[in-house]
């Protein structure tokens, strides 16, 4: 089987890991596509299946403005399972009628093993055992939503390493393995979300939904069997997905990463107030343009997506703690600037980044000398190394914990940027 199939008016999706981001993200799309039901299966807790299906699988979507809010009702859902009934998923995925699985189960999820009574792919592979048993020849495609890059490649690894040997072989044939990128913030919703939707929908809600106005899916364009016209909804198909997961990581999580510490550093405490500092902003804005220099995207799009950005930064109504966002710092900065300053040919060529970096040694030194917790899984080298006195030998042991090594131009680029951030 080659090709790209067109999308079909009718079709039943089976969603993994019910909770916010899905019912915010993916499932919106696919009410908006229209035609298609959903059948979806709990997460760790089996309160949801009860919450939903009590209300019919109606949900309540409050899409939080800077200005005031949006209320609506998704109502695409036909029944929701707890994760362990493992029957109910087989059946539905050696149903023809099934055609697309999408699964929001967080990083974890993929690395559960292979005993289906604690792994959502190992569930996933005794369907596709059930579905190649009753010889359907349709392609089913399945879709991760979680924020991890080469998705794809996660599930269709953890998938088929719980297979049995004749599903494996079986699979390529009849299985696509879609990679995504998505992007929407769903923070918890507040005390007064349940009478917000009874007022404005009529609905009693008990699992309202509040989201961020900016909505993002991009996923890899290679269904070749049935699936929802979510180009409906806005959803973009394209042909390279690492493309727009680096925009994501260098143009978004970059900038999320410098105004973590450069805002706190400069005294400030949330996302919105980081965005509206002078000096933070201007930090902002030299790392967008050294970023975007790396990415093989239209100027047109990438002044949308930055435009996009800082409207979202600045939504106080859904103000992010910069400190939450400052965790694992030795895991987000090596991925994030690192990169970007290697291609730009060295730190003397990428001053935002270089910010970046320092911020990070600047708060981590701040935070261990106030004795205050870092949460980072290396934790104790940062102690270790923010004990330090000399500036120098201080950061170039903390760049030592992002594989930097000694004699390296940025230790110094760091030094020299330390003394210019904005400080409280």
């Amino acid at each position: 089987m080659t090709g790209t199939a067109a999308p079909t008016d009718e079709g039943r999706l089976v969603h993994l890991g019910i909770g916010n981001f899905a019912r915010a993200h993916t499932l919106v799309a696919t009410d908006r596509a229209g035609g298609w039901s959903v059948v979806a299966f709990t997460g760790r807790s089996a309160a949801m299946a009860d919450a939903l299906n009590a209300q019919g699988g109606k949900y309540g979507l409050i899409v939080r403005g800077a200005e005031g809010d949006e209320v609506g009702i998704v109502d695409v859902i036909d029944a929701v399972h707890p994760a362990d009934d493992v029957d109910a998923l087989v059946a539905l995925l050696a149903d023809p009628f099934t055609a697309v699985v999408t699964l929001t189960i967080t990083e974890k999820g993929y690395a559960a093993g292979n005993d289906p009574a604690t792994s959502a792919p190992a569930r996933i592979a005794l369907g596709l055992r059930a579905r190649r048993e009753a010889g359907v020849e349709e392609p089913i495609a399945l879709v991760s939503c979680d924020n991890l890059t080469g998705n794809g490649e996660v599930l269709r690894k953890a998938v088929l390493e719980a297979a049995d040997a004749e599903t494996r072989d079986w699979f390529d044939a009849h299985v696509d393995v879609i990679s995504t990128m998505v992007d929407r913030i769903t923070p918890s919703a507040d005390a007064g979300a349940s009478e917000l939707v009874r007022e404005r929908t009529g609905l009693d809600d008990q699992v309202p939904v509040v989201t961020e106005p900016f909505t993002e899916w991009v996923l890899e364009d290679r269904f070749r069997g049935r699936r929802p016209a979510w180009e409906k909804a806005g959803v973009q198909f394209t042909d390279d997905i690492e493309l727009h997961e680096l925009r994501k990581l260098r143009l978004l999580n970059g900038a999320h990463t410098l105004m973590a510490y450069a805002g706190q550093v400069a005294g400030v405490e949330r996302v919105d107030e980081a965005i509206g500092h002078r000096e933070v902003r201007a930090l902002v804005e030299q790392l967008w343009s050294e970023a975007r220099s790396t990415l093989d995207l239209p100027e047109d799009q990438l002044d949308a997506y930055t435009t996009a950005l800082e409207e979202r930064f600045r939504n106080p109504r859904l103000a992010d703690q910069l400190v939450r966002i400052a965790a694992d710092g030795s895991v987000k900065l090596p991925v994030r600037a690192l990169p970007v300053i290697a291609e730009r040919g060295g730190p003397e060529n990428a001053p935002g980044e270089v910010a970046a970096v320092a911020a990070w040694t600047a708060w981590v030194t701040d935070r261990v000398r106030a004795g205050e917790e870092i949460k980072d899984p290396k934790a104790d080298g940062i102690a270790a190394a923010a004990g330090l006195e000399d500036a120098t030998e201080r950061v170039t042991a903390l760049l030592a914990l992002l594989d930097v090594p000694a004699g390296d131009a940025l230790i110094g680029a760091v030094v020299a940027e330390e003394a210019r951030l904005p400080r409280a």
